[in-house]
Protein backbone atom coordinates (compact mmCIF):
# COMPACT_ATOMS: atom_id res chain seq x y z
CA UNK A 1 0.00 0.00 0.00
CA UNK A 2 1.15 3.30 -0.78
CA UNK A 3 -0.05 6.61 0.93
CA UNK A 4 0.09 9.30 -1.50
CA UNK A 5 -0.13 13.25 -0.28
CA UNK A 6 -1.18 15.54 -3.18
CA UNK A 7 0.87 18.09 -1.83
CA UNK A 8 0.49 21.63 -2.87
CA UNK A 9 2.98 24.01 -1.50
CA UNK A 10 0.06 25.70 0.54
CA UNK A 11 -0.81 25.55 4.23
CA UNK A 12 -3.47 23.05 3.65
CA UNK A 13 -1.64 20.38 1.97
CA UNK A 14 1.16 20.70 3.98
CA UNK A 15 -0.37 19.91 7.18
CA UNK A 16 -2.11 17.08 5.61
CA UNK A 17 1.15 15.76 4.50
CA UNK A 18 2.62 16.29 8.07
CA UNK A 19 -0.60 14.25 9.31
CA UNK A 20 0.19 11.87 7.12
CA UNK A 21 3.84 11.08 8.25
CA UNK A 22 2.42 11.33 12.06
CA UNK A 23 0.34 8.41 11.40
CA UNK A 24 1.96 6.03 8.89
CA UNK A 25 5.83 7.04 8.87
CA UNK A 26 7.89 8.47 6.73
CA UNK A 27 8.52 5.74 4.52
CA UNK A 28 5.27 4.87 3.51
CA UNK A 29 4.61 8.61 2.31
CA UNK A 30 4.99 9.98 -1.37
CA UNK A 31 4.03 13.79 -1.78
CA UNK A 32 2.82 14.19 -5.24
CA UNK A 33 3.44 17.45 -6.81
CA UNK A 34 1.53 18.59 -10.17
CA UNK A 35 3.44 21.45 -11.68
CA UNK A 36 1.56 24.34 -13.44
CA UNK A 37 4.87 26.11 -14.08
CA UNK A 38 2.73 29.11 -12.74
CA UNK A 39 4.29 29.01 -9.14
CA UNK A 40 5.69 31.61 -7.17
CA UNK A 41 9.45 31.13 -7.01
CA UNK A 42 9.04 30.50 -2.79
CA UNK A 43 6.61 27.72 -3.43
CA UNK A 44 8.98 25.75 -5.19
CA UNK A 45 11.29 26.27 -2.53
CA UNK A 46 9.11 25.78 0.26
CA UNK A 47 8.27 22.28 -1.41
CA UNK A 48 11.89 21.24 -1.42
CA UNK A 49 12.24 22.62 2.36
CA UNK A 50 9.03 20.28 3.55
CA UNK A 51 9.83 17.53 1.78
CA UNK A 52 13.44 17.47 3.65
CA UNK A 53 12.78 18.27 6.46
CA UNK A 54 9.92 15.42 6.88
CA UNK A 55 12.42 13.11 5.04
CA UNK A 56 9.23 11.91 2.13
CA UNK A 57 9.48 11.20 -1.46
CA UNK A 58 8.35 14.00 -3.85
CA UNK A 59 6.90 13.22 -7.03
CA UNK A 60 6.65 15.84 -9.50
CA UNK A 61 4.20 15.93 -12.01
CA UNK A 62 4.65 17.75 -15.09
CA UNK A 63 1.99 19.28 -17.40
CA UNK A 64 1.60 21.14 -20.44
CA UNK A 65 1.77 24.77 -17.82
CA UNK A 66 -1.00 26.89 -17.14
CA UNK A 67 0.53 29.84 -19.95
CA UNK A 68 0.43 27.42 -22.51
CA UNK A 69 -3.24 26.19 -22.02
CA UNK A 70 -4.57 29.20 -22.15
CA UNK A 71 -2.70 29.89 -24.84
CA UNK A 72 -4.19 26.82 -26.53
CA UNK A 73 -7.97 27.58 -25.33
CA UNK A 74 -7.34 31.10 -26.21
CA UNK A 75 -8.28 32.62 -23.10
CA UNK A 76 -7.21 32.61 -19.21
CA UNK A 77 -9.25 30.40 -17.05
CA UNK A 78 -12.52 32.34 -15.05
CA UNK A 79 -15.19 31.10 -12.12
CA UNK A 80 -17.56 29.65 -15.10
CA UNK A 81 -14.50 28.04 -16.52
CA UNK A 82 -11.68 26.54 -14.33
CA UNK A 83 -10.42 24.12 -16.98
CA UNK A 84 -6.95 24.65 -15.44
CA UNK A 85 -7.49 22.42 -12.44
CA UNK A 86 -9.02 19.86 -14.63
CA UNK A 87 -5.67 19.71 -17.07
CA UNK A 88 -3.01 21.10 -14.81
CA UNK A 89 -3.59 18.90 -11.40
CA UNK A 90 -6.43 16.29 -11.68
CA UNK A 91 -5.81 14.88 -15.31
CA UNK A 92 -1.82 14.49 -14.62
CA UNK A 93 -2.27 13.10 -11.32
CA UNK A 94 -5.03 10.40 -12.82
CA UNK A 95 -2.32 9.60 -15.08
CA UNK A 96 0.22 9.25 -12.69
CA UNK A 97 -1.89 6.47 -10.82
CA UNK A 98 -3.05 4.30 -13.76
CA UNK A 99 0.05 4.15 -14.98
CA UNK A 100 3.05 4.28 -12.40
CA UNK A 101 0.67 2.88 -9.56
CA UNK A 102 -0.07 -0.67 -9.00
CA UNK A 103 -0.58 -1.37 -5.66
CA UNK A 104 -3.33 -0.40 -3.08
CA UNK A 105 -3.40 3.25 -2.22
CA UNK A 106 -4.75 5.69 0.47
CA UNK A 107 -4.89 9.20 -1.04
CA UNK A 108 -4.71 12.13 1.16
CA UNK A 109 -6.15 15.50 0.28
CA UNK A 110 -6.13 18.86 1.98
CA UNK A 111 -9.30 19.43 1.54
CA UNK A 112 -11.34 22.05 4.17
CA UNK A 113 -15.21 22.07 4.36
CA UNK A 114 -14.74 26.21 4.95
CA UNK A 115 -13.10 26.90 1.33
CA UNK A 116 -16.32 26.80 -0.39
CA UNK A 117 -19.81 25.80 -0.83
CA UNK A 118 -18.67 23.01 -2.78
CA UNK A 119 -15.97 21.45 -0.66
CA UNK A 120 -18.55 22.12 2.36
CA UNK A 121 -20.69 19.28 0.49
CA UNK A 122 -17.45 16.75 -0.08
CA UNK A 123 -16.99 14.11 2.80
CA UNK A 124 -13.66 13.82 5.19
CA UNK A 125 -13.93 10.51 2.90
CA UNK A 126 -14.58 8.78 -0.03
CA UNK A 127 -13.32 6.80 -2.54
CA UNK A 128 -11.39 8.73 -5.52
CA UNK A 129 -12.28 7.27 -8.36
CA UNK A 130 -16.05 7.89 -6.18
CA UNK A 131 -17.69 9.54 -9.20
CA UNK A 132 -16.89 7.23 -12.24
CA UNK A 133 -19.51 4.74 -11.03
CA UNK A 134 -21.98 7.02 -9.39
CA UNK A 135 -23.02 9.86 -10.90
CA UNK A 136 -22.33 13.91 -9.67
CA UNK A 137 -25.16 15.70 -11.57
CA UNK A 138 -27.10 15.45 -14.63
CA UNK A 139 -27.49 17.00 -17.54
CA UNK A 140 -29.95 19.38 -19.24
CA UNK A 141 -32.38 16.30 -20.48
CA UNK A 142 -31.75 14.88 -16.90
CA UNK A 143 -29.43 12.01 -17.66
CA UNK A 144 -26.73 11.25 -14.87
CA UNK A 145 -23.48 12.36 -15.05
CA UNK A 146 -20.12 10.18 -14.40
CA UNK A 147 -16.18 11.16 -15.32
CA UNK A 148 -15.37 10.24 -18.69
CA UNK A 149 -11.21 10.60 -18.70
CA UNK A 150 -9.82 7.28 -19.09
CA UNK A 151 -12.74 5.81 -17.39
CA UNK A 152 -12.10 2.47 -19.13
CA UNK A 153 -8.59 2.39 -18.01
CA UNK A 154 -9.86 3.95 -14.25
CA UNK A 155 -12.58 1.12 -13.93
CA UNK A 156 -9.87 -1.47 -15.13
CA UNK A 157 -7.30 -0.57 -12.24
CA UNK A 158 -10.34 0.37 -9.75
CA UNK A 159 -11.32 -3.65 -9.73
CA UNK A 160 -7.92 -4.50 -8.99
CA UNK A 161 -6.78 -1.91 -6.39
CA UNK A 162 -8.37 0.39 -3.54
CA UNK A 163 -8.31 3.95 -3.89
CA UNK A 164 -9.27 5.20 -0.18
CA UNK A 165 -9.75 9.41 -0.30
CA UNK A 166 -8.64 10.82 3.90
CA UNK A 167 -8.97 14.36 3.83
CA UNK A 168 -7.69 14.97 7.69
CA UNK A 169 -8.09 18.65 7.85
CA UNK A 170 -11.53 18.60 6.51
CA UNK A 171 -13.04 20.18 9.33
CA UNK A 172 -10.13 22.52 10.30
CA UNK A 173 -10.40 26.10 10.09
CA UNK A 174 -7.74 28.22 8.70
CA UNK A 175 -5.76 29.09 11.77
CA UNK A 176 -6.04 25.99 12.98
CA UNK A 177 -4.22 24.46 9.94
CA UNK A 178 -1.81 26.89 10.69
CA UNK A 179 -1.11 26.59 14.19
CA UNK A 180 -0.85 22.65 13.60
CA UNK A 181 2.34 23.29 11.29
CA UNK A 182 3.89 25.10 13.87
CA UNK A 183 3.17 22.67 16.71
CA UNK A 184 5.13 20.65 14.58
CA UNK A 185 8.03 22.42 13.88
CA UNK A 186 7.84 23.96 10.51
CA UNK A 187 6.66 26.94 8.59
CA UNK A 188 3.80 27.83 6.34
CA UNK A 189 4.63 28.88 3.15
CA UNK A 190 6.58 32.30 3.41
CA UNK A 191 3.39 33.73 1.17
CA UNK A 192 1.60 33.80 4.14
CA UNK A 193 3.91 35.87 6.19
CA UNK A 194 3.58 38.36 2.82
CA UNK A 195 -0.29 38.77 3.18
CA UNK A 196 -1.85 35.85 0.92
CA UNK A 197 -4.56 33.78 2.01
CA UNK A 198 -4.31 31.07 -0.01
CA UNK A 199 -0.57 30.27 -2.28
CA UNK A 200 -0.82 27.92 -5.31
CA UNK A 201 -0.75 29.20 -9.22
CA UNK A 202 1.27 32.64 -8.63
CA UNK A 203 -1.54 34.84 -9.04
CA UNK A 204 -4.32 32.78 -8.94
CA UNK A 205 -7.29 33.91 -11.94
CA UNK A 206 -9.80 33.91 -8.93
CA UNK A 207 -7.17 36.15 -6.84
CA UNK A 208 -9.27 38.04 -4.52
CA UNK A 209 -8.67 41.99 -4.69
CA UNK A 210 -7.02 42.16 -1.03
CA UNK A 211 -4.91 39.16 -2.52
CA UNK A 212 -4.48 41.43 -5.60
CA UNK A 213 -3.54 44.52 -3.21
CA UNK A 214 -0.90 42.33 -1.43
CA UNK A 215 0.53 41.11 -4.68
CA UNK A 216 0.41 44.36 -6.60
CA UNK A 217 2.54 46.32 -4.01
CA UNK A 218 5.19 43.29 -3.50
CA UNK A 219 5.72 43.25 -7.09
CA UNK A 220 5.47 46.50 -9.25
CA UNK A 221 5.56 45.28 -12.66
CA UNK A 222 3.16 42.22 -11.95
CA UNK A 223 0.14 44.19 -12.94
CA UNK A 224 2.42 45.14 -16.37
CA UNK A 225 3.47 41.38 -17.11
CA UNK A 226 -0.30 40.34 -16.67
CA UNK A 227 -1.64 42.86 -19.18
CA UNK A 228 0.54 42.20 -21.53
CA UNK A 229 -0.35 38.38 -21.43
CA UNK A 230 -4.09 39.87 -21.79
CA UNK A 231 -3.61 42.08 -24.55
CA UNK A 232 -1.99 38.99 -26.51
CA UNK A 233 -5.09 36.77 -25.60
CA UNK A 234 -7.20 39.35 -25.83
CA UNK A 235 -8.99 37.72 -22.68
CA UNK A 236 -9.18 39.16 -18.44
CA UNK A 237 -7.07 36.98 -16.39
CA UNK A 238 -8.77 38.35 -13.45
CA UNK A 239 -12.80 39.13 -13.13
CA UNK A 240 -13.84 40.55 -16.29
CA UNK A 241 -15.84 43.17 -13.98
CA UNK A 242 -13.93 44.05 -11.22
CA UNK A 243 -13.67 47.73 -11.92
CA UNK A 244 -15.83 50.24 -13.20
CA UNK A 245 -16.90 50.08 -17.34
CA UNK A 246 -15.14 53.80 -17.46
CA UNK A 247 -11.80 52.38 -16.03
CA UNK A 248 -11.77 49.06 -17.90
CA UNK A 249 -9.23 49.29 -21.09
CA UNK A 250 -9.34 45.64 -22.26
CA UNK A 251 -10.98 44.70 -25.41
CA UNK A 252 -11.47 41.82 -28.11
CA UNK A 253 -11.41 41.86 -31.24
CA UNK A 254 -14.63 42.23 -33.48
CA UNK A 255 -16.76 42.66 -30.52
CA UNK A 256 -17.94 46.43 -28.23
CA UNK A 257 -17.16 44.22 -24.74
CA UNK A 258 -14.67 45.63 -22.64
CA UNK A 259 -13.01 43.85 -19.41
CA UNK A 260 -10.62 44.69 -16.54
CA UNK A 261 -6.89 44.40 -17.40
CA UNK A 262 -4.18 43.92 -14.62
CA UNK A 263 -3.03 47.47 -14.91
CA UNK A 264 -6.76 48.62 -14.60
CA UNK A 265 -7.37 46.80 -10.94
CA UNK A 266 -3.88 47.80 -10.02
CA UNK A 267 -4.89 51.68 -10.60
CA UNK A 268 -7.99 51.40 -8.73
CA UNK A 269 -5.95 50.11 -6.13
CA UNK A 270 -4.20 52.49 -5.71
CA UNK A 271 -6.75 55.08 -6.02
CA UNK A 272 -7.04 56.54 -2.83
CA UNK A 273 -10.46 58.42 -3.83
CA UNK A 274 -11.97 55.11 -4.99
CA UNK A 275 -15.58 55.22 -3.64
CA UNK A 276 -16.10 51.02 -3.86
CA UNK A 277 -15.04 48.88 -1.20
CA UNK A 278 -13.92 45.97 -2.98
CA UNK A 279 -12.11 44.51 -0.53
CA UNK A 280 -13.62 41.55 1.10
CA UNK A 281 -11.54 41.84 4.55
CA UNK A 282 -9.90 44.65 6.25
CA UNK A 283 -5.94 44.70 5.93
CA UNK A 284 -4.66 43.62 9.31
CA UNK A 285 -1.76 45.77 11.28
CA UNK A 286 0.19 42.37 10.40
CA UNK A 287 0.42 41.32 6.90
CA UNK A 288 -0.06 37.79 7.61
CA UNK A 289 -3.69 36.65 7.89
CA UNK A 290 -2.69 33.83 10.25
CA UNK A 291 -1.26 36.23 12.33
CA UNK A 292 2.59 34.90 11.68
CA UNK A 293 3.84 38.11 12.40
CA UNK A 294 3.41 37.72 16.08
Amino acid sequence: MKVLVQFSGGKDSQASLIWAVNKYGKKNVVAVFCNTHWEHELTYKHIDYVVQDLGVQLVTLDSVGFLQLARQKKRFPSVMARFCTDHLKIRPFIDFLLDNVSTNVIIVQGIRAQESQSRARMSAQCSYFRYYVEPFGHDRHGKPKTHSYRKKDVLAWRAVYADDVIRPVFDWSGQEVIDYILANNQKPNPLYYQGSQRVGCYPCVLSSMSALKAHFERNPDLAKEISALEDELQSPFFKWDAVRPELRTGTVKGKSVTFSRAVDIDQYIRDKNSTLNLFEDDTPSCSSYYHLCE
